[in-house]
């Protein structure tokens, strides 16, 4: 039980600042994929507007498509506050917390997949 809590503790725990240029070339690389992910975000919003415009401007709009613009937002909403959070990280000097850190990298991604995925079923891109 006291080795869980310990596992635990480990990932929750913010690290010591490191000055090393590594670790703020890390975070610099960090902060870029996390705006690249809200760049995607956007222009995903931006396009599956426009297609579903120009394919067929007078169908009601169905739970797909809303779910696929939501999860584009939602993906958006979390890069931004990642690049928030690493600016803040440095602000404070603090080594982000591995858990923090995989949250970062993963969370964005994983929802425009899912956005990205809904949009795909709604267009029936699939050809099925």
């Amino acid at each position: 039980m006291n080795e869980m809590k310990s596992k635990i503790k480990s990932l929750i725990k913010d690290g010591e600042y490191q000055e090393s240029a590594n670790y703020l070339l890390s975070q610099e690389l960090e902060f870029q994929y996390a705006k690249s992910f809200l760049t995607f975000a956007m222009a995903f919003i931006g396009g599956i507007v426009t297609l579903k415009t120009a394919l067929a401007i007078d169908t009601p709009l169905d739970e797909g498509f809303s779910f696929a613009i939501g999860a584009a937002v939602i993906s958006a909403i979390l890069s931004f506050d990642a690049q928030h959070s690493i600016i803040k990280d440095l602000q404070l000097g603090r080594t982000a917390s591995k858990l923090r850190m995989y949250y970062r990298r993963t969370a964005s991604p994983l929802i425009l997949g899912l956005g990205i995925g809904f949009a795909v079923k709604y267009f029936n891109l699939t050809g099925g």
